[in-house]
């Protein structure tokens, strides 16, 4: 049993006696002196509706959805699979900083947001994902601390899918279909830890993306083999406050991206970097937001490594942009470009993504959301182009998706939510390129009640 794990379980157990002492430690003064001169009733019993003030979310949603390819296939010789489905999702949050009462401290919150998914077509595809979020806030005079961590135990099947030849060659976003159900620890944080001095600032800062696959390998032929992946830095940012809410930056940050070996194969595309970033963020005027971040890695690749040089130079930026363009209107823009690795092993991978979103209040119990997304995943920066020649492949995923959220009262709501993705392949001259490709449509609709 690893650390994450038994970590998850007791962050589980907390969650529930939160929950389940709601209603002693849920009552303000005020209504617990109104409960004493209230005579009692047959029937009544203690609501918990009115959540203490140290509790941010508490929450149940159940949804019913359909999955029109569930593992992602081209649909030409392996049939696509279908299946209906049943998502189970409680939410509870709390934040220790208005018990803690103390004038340094902002924010020490945690979420739990466990999802149970059961496929009525397709039960090797059923998983359970605890996802535990936490965010920690502090400032001191000159100083100031930022922490977020998003970590994610996936309790689903140990065995991936069989994609029978020619299907055995995929798109990398058709991998991520049914990888992301299977059973696995993911883990993201990002902290910082800033100093001023007048209107320049230091920033010691450093971040993780952690994949822990606990899924099996075999040699079966058109077995879907995952590995272990992580990206970790650390590093420091100058930068100079050119108004009270803009700020300019220079940064540094060394790291490493490490990737685990598939069954059979001495490739791995592990390698050390240096990362040299210049950017901008906070409030260009009181409706735009922006953080612009970009620079050069220069990488230095294992001896594994099945690259062409070495050492060379990749361009690294993440960026948002967010508008409010009216009380009722707003619209994001995210935009990623950096040099990462492949989890099917062996090879590195060049990914961009753009992500466009538009929310639309049209009362304030509906809302309508409208996302698009572009996303490529370039593996020929790779040189391994014989055998399956994983370093062959260009693809790239279209995405868009529409939502609405109704709260009927202030505790009940409904949701209807419709997603299609259209993966492409743009690799020119392999065969059997039609089965690189594939579309889904994914719709759900349910029903949640808040407190």
């Amino acid at each position: 049993m690893t650390v994450a794990y038994w970590l998850t379980n007791r962050l589980s157990l907390i969650c529930c006696f939160l929950i389940l002492n709601l209603p002693a430690w849920g009552v303000s003064e005020a209504s617990a002196e109104e409960a004493k001169n209230t005579p009692a009733t047959s029937g009544t019993s203690m609501s918990i509706l009115n959540k203490p003030i140290w509790m941010t979310d508490l929450s149940f949603g159940i949804k019913e959805g359909y999955d029109d390819n569930i593992l992602g296939v081209s649909g030409n010789r392996m049939p696509k699979s279908y299946s209906w489905m049943t998502m189970l999702s409680p939410k509870i949050g709390i934040d220790l900083a208005p018990l803690i009462k103390s004038s340094y401290l902002q924010a020490l919150s945690m979420k739990y947001e466990p999802e149970a998914t059961t496929f009525s077509q397709a039960s090797e595809e059923n998983n359970i994902a605890h996802r535990i979020s936490n965010t920690v806030k502090a400032k001191m005079g000159v100083s100031s601390l930022n922490l977020d961590n998003a970590f994610v135990y996936v309790d689903g099947g140990n065995t991936a899918p069989i994609y029978a030849a020619p299907d055995n060659v995929r798109s990398g976003y058709a991998h991520a279909l049914p990888r992301e159900r299977r059973h696995q620890y993911q883990d993201r944080m990002k902290f910082d830890l800033k100093f001023d001095a007048g209107s320049f600032f230091v920033r010691p800062a450093g971040s993780l993306q952690y994949w822990d696959m606990l899924t099996d390998q075999k040699s079966t032929a058109g077995y879907q083999n995952w590995v272990d992946r992580y990206d970790m830095n650390g590093g420091m940012d100058v930068g100079h406050s050119i108004t009270s809410q803009l700020a300019f930056f220079l940064g540094y940050r060394y790291g490493r991206q490490y990737q685990g070996n598939v069954l059979n194969s001495k490739y791995s595309a592990t390698n050390n970097y240096h990362r040299a970033v210049a950017g901008i963020e906070g409030k260009l005027c009181k409706w735009l937001s922006l953080s612009v971040v970009a620079g050069p890695d220069f990488r230095q690749y294992d001896d594994t490594a099945p690259v062409n040089q070495k050492n060379q130079v990749d361009f690294y930026s993440e960026s948002s942009l967010t508008a409010d363009i009216t009380k009722s209107d707003a619209v994001t823009l995210k935009y990623k470009a950096s040099q990462w690795i492949s989890s099917t092993g062996q090879v590195p991978t060049f990914d961009t993504g753009f992500d466009l979103g538009y929310r639309h209040k049209f009362a304030s119990s509906l809302v309508w959301n409208l996302n698009g997304q572009l996303k490529n995943a370039d593996y020929t920066v790779g040189n391994l182009t014989t055998g399956s020649a994983p370093s062959l492949r260009n693809d790239w995923l279209y995405g868009i998706s529409t939502g609405a959220s109704y709260d009927i009262n202030k505790n009940i709501g409904v949701n209807l939510n419709v997603a299609a993705n259209f993966g492409r392949n743009e690799q020119d001259g392999i065969t059997n390129a039609a089965y690189r490709e594939f579309d889904q449509c994914v719709t759900s609709i349910g029903v949640f009640t808040k407190f």
